[in-house]
């Protein structure tokens, strides 16, 4: 069984006030990899909240690509550092 870990991010809620994250309140960690656990190389997102909790989902390729696409667009909107 072969597993590659491609992004680990620890994310925070949003602060009703500023709208940006809130690192006083309990993160969520969110996972994507690559895992062949199954037979064949499938695309996983795991997040485990503050709790410990555990739920992973499948994501096809093009999931995938949509929310790469997604996310490289919303990155290249912002010119600046948005912490």
């Amino acid at each position: 069984m072969a597993t590659t870990m491609y992004a680990e991010e620890e994310l925070y809620p949003v602060d009703k006030e500023s709208g940006k994250a809130n690192k006083s309140e309990a993160s969520t960690t969110f996972e994507v990899y690559v895992s062949n656990f199954f037979g064949d190389h499938q695309i996983y997102l795991k997040v485990t909240d503050e709790n410990g909790d555990v739920k992973q989902f499948h994501v096809s390729k093009e999931q995938a690509q949509s929310l790469a696409h997604g996310f490289d667009g919303a990155d290249a909107y912002i010119g600046y550092d948005n912490t």
